[in-house]
């Protein structure tokens, strides 16, 4: 079995670069502009739920 989920990974990597994404837009762009990458934070957490699914099945 393997120790590391790769939805957990995934998952939270993309959460840190779409914050890191969306702070760099937000300060040096627009803050409208970076409410463009507000969209993908609900993907990321689609992906953690899916991988502690897949971590730990129902019975």
């Amino acid at each position: 079995m393997k120790k590391r989920n790769p939805y957990y990974v995934i998952g939270i990597a993309g959460l840190v670069i779409n914050l890191l994404l969306y702070f760099v837009l937000f300060f040096t762009v627009d803050p409208y502009f970076a409410s463009i990458c507000t969209a993908f934070f609900p993907v990321w957490i689609i992906i953690l739920v899916v991988g502690y699914r897949k971590a730990h099945p129902r019975r």
